[in-house]
């Protein structure tokens, strides 16, 4: 079924609410009462539309006769509500975590997240201690420890023939960083590295950046490379972390490390969570996670620390397997340091939008249908018609 857009000429006036759908329970004995609350809240509408001449009347006309009374479906909206009353400061540009796990998982005794993989041992001890979140930080904690026989030891995010990759293109790493236990004791540096392969696998070149300050308070570090041409040619890209060592002289250091990623943008932008598989986000306002139910929506994809994003009586709507869901926004919304922001909507969500569907602000929308089959317009002897109309939304 095709579903209609309203004709753009003005609307006079209008009326927009929502329809709970509760049951209501009176005793004839005592009188009290008790309300069940059910789903099916749905969005109603009146619309008044100016006084208007019939060449101006023909779009409505049209438009309400393609619907074939209830029959036919429409994108409703609140005519005064069009835009919202926040900021709705969101990144106009998308990107994707090619790093396929970001968040550490699949840490099991001394086994390394999955897709992680060690760099040589060159002497040292490389123990997995364990995973978790911390301040909202998914991490592994490695302790490394032992005397070295070279000068290097390593982990990576990925294997090298895993994140496709050509000369020329810039790509941006980052990820956060802490220390937990021990010291940088003989420890020339701690270095976030990107490493560019050739169709083998072999790394051919690198580029790295210290991690400092390292102490134990959370940090996150970026840092980008742009592949240089190469023979055989570049072919692909990974990054990790590397300690840069002096033979015979021992070290004992823990880290945590968390939020691996690496895009191919010219600069690190907020971390995009992947727990198995790469993942992108588009450009605008996200939803950001599967499965979402109740009255809070996660979104992503807002510009960082932005208070008043949107106001209470916004609108914002988004398209579901189920059709498209549109919600009042019942509480201020502000971003955290990754453009994320948690939306406190009324009435709850109907059906869980997918990860990445995009939050629609300007004159957002649900689907609707007219209340009556009857629709008739007025008309005078100066040639002025008139016309107003009830929908319900159907879903």
């Amino acid at each position: 079924m095709t579903i209609l857009t309203l004709p753009a000429l003005p609307i006079a006036r209008s009326r927009f609410g929502l329809a709970s759908n509760t049951q209501l329970f009176r005793s004839p004995l005592t009188g009290q009462t008790q309300t069940l609350e059910r789903p099916g809240a749905r969005w109603t509408a009146e619309y008044v539309l100016p006084p208007m001449k019939r060449a101006q009347m023909a779009e409505w006309q049209g438009f309400l006769a393609k619907l074939r009374g209830g029959a036919g479906r429409f994108y409703g909206f609140d005519p005064d509500a069009k835009a919202p009353r926040g900021s709705a400061l969101a990144l106009p540009t998308g990107s994707r975590n090619e790093v396929r796990n970001g968040n550490a998982t699949g840490v099991t005794g001394n086994k390394l997240p999955t897709f992680w993989v060690w760099g040589s041992a060159n002497g040292i001890t490389r123990d997995v201690l364990g995973s978790g979140t911390e301040n909202g930080i998914a991490y592994v904690e490695i302790r490394f420890s032992g005397t070295p026989t070279s000068t290097i030891t390593s982990v990576s995010f990925e294997d090298t023939k895993i994140i496709p990759a050509s000369a020329g293109e810039t790509w941006a790493s980052s990820l956060y960083y802490r220390l937990v236990g021990g010291s940088l004791t003989n420890i020339a540096g701690v270095f976030q590295r990107i490493e560019q392969a050739q169709t083998s696998g072999a790394v051919m070149n690198a580029n790295s950046l210290q991690l400092t300050p390292l102490d134990s308070t959370w940090r996150r570090s970026l840092h980008s490379k742009t592949l240089t041409a190469t023979t055989p040619d570049t072919a692909f890209v990974r990054h990790g972390v590397y300690l840069s060592l002096t033979a015979g002289q021992a070290i004992d250091v823990t880290l945590r490390i968390g939020q691996a990623q690496l895009e191919r943008a010219a600069a690190a932008t907020g971390y995009i969570p992947t727990t198995g598989l790469a993942r992108s986000r588009d450009a605008g306002a996200r939803v950001d996670g599967n499965g979402q139910s109740g009255t809070q929506l996660k979104t992503w994809n807002w510009q960082p620390n932005v208070s008043g994003l949107l106001k209470t009586g916004d609108y914002v709507a988004f398209d579901t397997v189920a059709g498209r869901s549109l919600h009042l926004v019942v509480a201020d919304v502000s971003s955290d340091a990754e453009g994320r922001a948690v939306l406190q909507l009324e009435p709850p969500l109907r059906s869980s939008p997918a990860d990445n569907a995009a939050l629609i602000l300007t004159a957002p929308s649900c689907i609707m249908a007219l209340a009556e089959d009857s629709i008739v317009w007025d008309g005078d002897t100066a040639g002025t018609f008139r016309l107003s109309f009830a929908a319900e939304e159907r879903y």
